[in-house]
């Protein structure tokens, strides 16, 4: 109850635009001092860009290539930072300012270039991104969950039709376009999918004519972060997923894990919140791709005083850096990435570790603007280092300053709500166990099941299947189809409820069923080294499946439908048997399919087969 009138009190002081006091650090006048200055800096850019085409925006860099040459450009990811902060410190006219222009230049279609020229109107990085479009969807969602005011919802939901076209076969969202290539961009990434997650699971539950669309997405954006890019086995995420070679992107940035924890929870389906530890333990010397270091302690002016931070790769070797044509960008080495440590604040916060939150926005404020045009503003980085990626500014800027504000007012842009501190957010009550399990249908490959809701003190957000002790499926309903599964095997079934903190419920009644005999197919391929085939779905798919004697590390199926393009897919394995779904088919369809596989070090091709539907 108590809980629940703070919350009330927090929104009836937002209405009345009356900023939030700061908590946190062991000096709150401190806390409180850093966070007002640091509004003052982002006022100023905002008031910088009156009287140019996009006049409202705020200006991302102070002085970006030096006094008095300022670089003029808005970015879209940070004008939805800008519009919570301002939200948070209850300057909700600015917000609106910044709202308000970024739907005056949405696209028809629903995206926003990365940026823009604010001097000009043009566009300066020409490309059309999922992860700023779905921040600016956050922000809408923020101002409607703060204020209970639904205007920027059409802008939102035309943000996330248009991000949806670029959802994957394994439930990833794609990056979008890029005019630099005149193509889409070739890779599913993990920040751009966390972004998205719950912003899509928040207007489905608002607008009924997006929920079976959006609730669909979201579990397939889960299932994507849950399956293919974390890894379990170091306990942190993975940049992302290359969907033209099929294969991970080896790279690692920090900002995957806090914003995964805000986003997720500390625990759920994996145990998310120890990507933070990772993070923390990472103690390469020197820091490498495959030894990393993340946690830097470097000086921070001419006194030689020092800051902790967290820097946004892996390494601090200094190395030339090269783009992905060959380009030298400036070089690797040691750097604080002051944005992303106030992540790491935020996501400590989150987990109730409030000391280690407070200390880290500390060092953050060390470096803080304290006079004249710069007072408020926080570097993008200490040292100005490449990171594998770009040549990190130096500049004081809007993302570093504005989630200096989110990290000191506890504020999660991923949920739009303020945390009370603990386990995200301060809440430790599970849900209650799913009841009334039962099988709603069955194929030879799939298990349809349904439950009724759980109950929780804040709200479900999330149910996973479990087949035995596996989590077979995760999803925001209360229906789940598991697939993948063995002709005329016994399986058993329970669920279990999470909640937005990741409390887990107790599983429900297990059930327990057996899958029909197979229903059709190219009937076994055996082999001295593998039994493969093709098992009929439904009359539109089909499941190409094999199933190594020796465990393979991959394989790749390659397929032809009716002669048509080759088309190659990493498999996903499951309890030792791969499978690759094939959509699309009618009866008398004819797929062409082969195998490449690993056997104990060599590559293996398989002979072709050929199967009708």
């Amino acid at each position: 109850m108590k809980r629940k009138l703070f919350q009330i009190l927090m929104s009836i002081l937002l209405v009345l635009g009356v900023a939030l006091p700061v908590s946190g650090l062991a000096n709150a006048d401190a806390a409180s001092d850093a966070s007002n200055r640091a509004l003052t800096w982002l006022e100023a850019q905002q008031d910088a860009t009156a009287g140019y085409a996009f006049d409202g925006l705020v200006d991302s860099f102070e002085d970006f290539w030096g006094p008095n040459n300022p670089k003029q450009i808005v970015y879209t990811y940070d004008q939805a930072v800008a519009a919570i902060a301002f939200i948070v410190k209850g300057e909700r006219t600015r917000a609106e300012k910044v709202l308000n222009k970024m739907r005056d230049i949405q696209d028809p279609s629903g995206y926003w270039l990365n940026s823009y020229w604010y001097n000009n109107g043009y566009g300066e990085e020409i490309r059309e991104h999922v992860g700023p479009v779905a921040w600016m969807a956050m922000a809408a969602m923020a101002y409607e969950k703060q204020y209970n005011d639904t205007r920027y919802r059409p802008m939102a939901l035309k943000a996330l039709d248009w991000s949806l076209q670029y959802k994957k076969a394994n439930g990833g969202i794609a990056g979008g376009w890029s005019a630099w290539s005149n193509s889409d961009e070739p890779w599913s990434s993990t920040e751009h999918n966390i972004d998205i997650y719950r912003v899509l699971q928040y207007y489905a539950s608002v607008d009924s004519t997006k929920a079976t669309a959006y609730n669909s997405a979201a579990t397939g954006v889960k299932s994507f972060l849950d399956n293919y890019v974390w890894d379990d086995t170091a306990k942190r995420f993975k940049g992302g997923w290359k969907n033209d070679t099929n294969l991970i992107d080896p790279k690692i940035p920090l900002d995957v894990n806090p914003w995964g924890v805000l986003a997720l929870g500390s625990t759920g389906t994996h145990n998310y919140g120890a990507s933070l530890a990772y993070v923390e333990n990472a103690a390469g010397s020197p820091g490498t791709l495959a030894n990393p270091r993340y946690k830097q302690t470097l000086t921070y002016n001419d006194a030689g005083n020092t800051l902790s931070g967290y820097d946004f790769d892996w390494t601090d070797e200094v190395l030339p850096a090269y783009d992905d044509n060959g380009n030298q960008i400036g070089n690797t080495g040691a750097d604080v990435w002051l944005e992303g440590t106030a992540f790491m604040s935020l996501a400590y916060y989150m987990q109730g570790n409030v000391a280690k939150a407070d200390a880290i926005n500390t060092e953050i404020i060390k470096k803080q603007g304290t006079s004249g045009a710069s007072l408020g503003g926080i570097p993008y980085s200490l040292k100005g280092t490449s990171n594998s990626y770009w040549v990190m500014a130096q500049q004081n800027c809007v993302s570093s300053t504005g989630w200096l504000i989110l990290s000191l007012h506890r504020f999660n842009p991923f949920t739009g709500q303020y945390l009370t501190g603990g386990s995200n957010p301060g809440d430790t009550t599970a849900p209650s166990a799913p009841a009334g399990l039962a099988v709603t249908s069955k194929t030879d490959t799939t298990v349809s099941l349904s439950w009724s809701p759980s109950t929780d003190n804040t709200g479900v957000t999330s149910y996973t299947v479990y087949n035995g002790a596996s989590p077979a499926a995760s999803v925001t309903g209360t229906t789940a189809t598991v697939s993948g599964l063995t002709a005329a095997t016994a399986y058993t079934f329970t669920v279990k409820a999470a909640d937005a903190a990741g409390n887990l419920s107790a599983a429900s009644t297990a059930v327990t069923v057996t899958t029909n005999a197979s229903s059709g197919g190219s009937g076994d391929h055996v082999t001295a080294d593998f039994t493969a085939g093709v098992t009929k779905l439904s009359s539109a798919e089909a499941s190409i499946y094999i199933t190594p004697v020796t465990a393979a590390l991959y394989v790749d199926v390659h397929y032809k439908v009716n002669g048509g393009a080759q088309l190659n897919y990493r498999m996903t394995n499951s309890s030792g048997t791969w499978r690759q779904t094939v959509s699309g088919l009618s009866t008398g369809s004819s797929i062409e399919y082969w195998f490449t596989y690993e056997k104990s070090g060599p590559q293996y091709d398989s002979p072709h087969y050929t199967y009708v539907q």
